[in-house]
């Protein structure tokens, strides 16, 4: 499609004046304020980063709906996904000229920019953009973020803000599905306690309401993972080997938790040591898997060896593979704290450790918890000299004991995205 069609057809509010309800949706989430004020406040551009079908595209046309009814003429934005048609930035700025009449060169200019990582090079043209036009507001997205965050570090330093979106939060979950605003946490709890299982298993915007997990599952398989491993990872790297993808995450996604053994996994795929570790690095790039090292105070060690692999999101394992619910909740647990590490030395082991403070974190998917859970934890404390300690369990009851807060998993998940 060319450059003008795919504008046309992408900015309605050209001819309309407005961005329908169907694009710029009534429910903002809790990111939208913080982008709002940084579009505001800074020149710096804003990038938008985040699993596939998260609402980032909704995002920006709640920006560009919000630009609008604050006064910015609607001629004067501009908005491209590069899903729809590939060209350098300053050819699609140049037909956007063609069409509305607007020097993009001198007048002021908000330009969204959406899936930016599936323009080669664009790292480059944007700096360009930046530098040479000041008057020029750019807003990008992507779904890919290491790559989007690695080109921003090289060559966008000092121009930029990420905003990482995530998964939908508990609350964001509740509020979409009921069109309730939560205020207090408190006075929903039992509600929010009674739909978990519901939310861990549809936390995307478009699928709130769904009942069929069927269709739930179909829906995260081709429409989040699919769109990942058959479109985004061969546009970004060429050399994909879909089967040892597809095998791998079948493989990650029965076993969260599980600890990566490159010699073997190249033994049992039948394909060298490198190729996995390759396609280890492609799934962590498209937010498909997380990898956590086990935690040493010296950083450089702990990421040597005994690395776990979870999915990043519980909901990618859900929908793949049939795993039982303690793994579940443990990844939940591993999404929401963003966890980096976890820690085991002998035979005791932490599930997570946060580092900035120190904390370990244990999660029992039980409903009730005993002394024992708590010996790692408080034997972690002791060796260094930590003095909170975390147990998150599937309970009810928040209570403190041996200076270990035990909190049940709904709170946790509240008070992450809070």
């Amino acid at each position: 499609m060319e450059e003008r069609d795919a504008l046309a057809l992408l900015n309605e509010w050209w001819k309309s004046g407005v961005v329908s309800e169907s694009l710029a949706k009534a429910y903002k989430r809790k990111v939208f304020d913080e982008a709002w004020r940084l579009l505001n406040k800074h020149r710096q551009l804003l990038l938008i980063t985040g699993l596939r079908r998260v609402g980032k595209s909704t995002l920006l046309y709640q920006l560009i709906s919000s630009l609008i009814g604050n006064g910015i003429k609607a001629s004067n934005i501009v908005y491209f996904s590069f899903d729809i048609a590939s060209a350098e930035i300053v050819k699609i700025l140049n037909a956007y000229t063609s069409l509305t009449g607007v020097d993009w060169k001198k007048e002021k200019v908000y330009v969204f920019l959406d899936e930016v990582q599936k323009l080669k090079a664009w790292s480059s043209q944007v700096k360009f953009i930046y530098d040479a036009f000041p008057n020029i507001r750019l807003v990008l997205s992507g779904s890919a973020s290491l790559q989007l965050e690695n080109e921003a570090k090289s060559n966008l330093v000092g121009r930029y803000f990420v905003i990482d979106m995530k998964p939908l939060s508990i609350i964001e979950y509740y509020e979409l599905k009921t069109g309730k605003r939560i205020e207090r946490f408190e006075l929903y709890e039992s509600e929010l306690r009674n739909d978990l299982e519901n939310y861990i298993k549809k936390p995307f915007p478009e699928i709130v309401n769904w009942e069929s997990d069927a269709e739930i599952k179909m829906y995260i398989k081709e429409s989040v993972v699919a769109k990942i491993t058959r479109g985004d990872l061969p546009d970004a790297f060429g050399n994909v080997n879909f089967a040892l993808l597809e095998g791998l995450l079948t493989l990650f996604y029965s076993k969260p938790g599980m600890i990566i053994n490159t010699d073997r996994l190249a033994s049992d795929f039948q394909v060298s040591k490198t190729t996995i570790e390759n396609h280890l690095f492609y799934l962590e790039f498209a937010k498909l898997i997380r990898i956590v090292k086990n935690y040493r105070p010296n950083i450089s060690t702990a990421s040597r060896k005994l690395k776990k692999v979870y999915p990043y999101d519980a909901s990618l394992a859900l929908a793949i593979a049939n795993i039982e619910w303690p793994y579940a909740i443990e990844t939940v647990v591993a999404s929401a704290l963003d966890s980096n590490y976890y820690w085991r030395m002998g035979n005791k082991e932490v599930d997570f450790v946060m580092t900035n403070p120190l904390v370990p974190i244990e999660v029992k998917a039980s409903r009730e918890v005993d002394n024992e859970a708590l010996n790692a934890l408080v034997y972690f404390m002791k060796r260094y000299k930590v003095h909170k300690g975390v147990l998150v369990y599937n309970g009810e009851v928040e209570k403190k004991v041996s200076r270990v807060n035990i909190l049940p998993l709904v709170r946790l998940l509240a008070r992450a995205h809070i």
